[in-house]
């Protein structure tokens, strides 16, 4: 836990920034969260590295981030002790924020995963089967032939086995695929026999996809 202390403003303004995710004017945390950043807090933020300020536009409108330092402030902020004397409406605020770092640390989440921009635009999802069938083209020396297990969890070894032996077994009820054992098992190197898929009760080690 950090040693400076935040008062109420400035715990605020650090909460809102991290709850909008971006740059935000008063304006605009006005509008969303009903609070503004006042000069006192801002400057004292700022001194403390926790955000970057700046003006801009005709009129000169204060601008707001949290820096890398403010985003881990935000994390140890969560959990904070509620300060002694504190209003009624401040204890409530620090009791709720410490059953949400609670609850993050129970799921091993960071601030980072919880608080996001929703206003990114969503990277759509590869299907795994579509990754499995574009390494097996890049592999095989013609649609059909037989490709190891090895070599291919290697040309996709960023997917997670569990999700890459799913899509496999998926995948296999596809006419065109086939999973086999290889018929030679004295050939079989350890790394082979620890790239295998156990289904229907043998190990296979081999993947075959013909044209569709």
């Amino acid at each position: 836990m950090a040693d400076t202390q935040l008062n109420l403003p400035e715990r605020s303004a650090l909460l809102a920034l991290m709850t909008l995710t971006r740059e935000t004017s008063n304006a605009g945390l006005a509008d969303e969260l009903g609070i503004t950043i006042d000069r006192r807090a801002r400057e004292r933020l700022v001194e403390l590295g926790y955000i970057r300020a700046w003006q801009t536009g005709r009129y000169r409108a204060w601008m707001h981030e949290l820096t890398d330092e403010g985003w881990r402030r935000c994390g140890d902020e969560l959990g904070s002790a509620t300060p002694k004397g504190a209003a009624r409406a401040t204890r409530l605020q620090y009791a709720l924020t410490r059953r949400f770092a609670a609850f993050m640390a129970r799921s091993d989440l960071r601030v980072a995963d919880v608080f996001v921009l929703d206003d990114e635009p969503a990277v759509p999802a590869v299907d795994i089967t579509d990754r499995i069938r574009d390494a097996y083209a890049a592999l095989a020396a013609a649609p059909g032939s037989w490709v190891s297990l090895t070599r291919l969890r290697h040309a996709v070894a960023d997917l997670p086995r569990a999700d890459l032996d799913a899509a496999l077994l998926r995948l296999v009820l596809e006419p065109e695929v086939r999973l086999n054992p290889e018929f030679n098992q004295k050939t079989l190197t350890q790394a082979d026999r620890a790239a295998a898929l156990h289904t229907g009760g043998e190990d296979v080690h081999l993947i075959s996809i013909g044209r569709p």
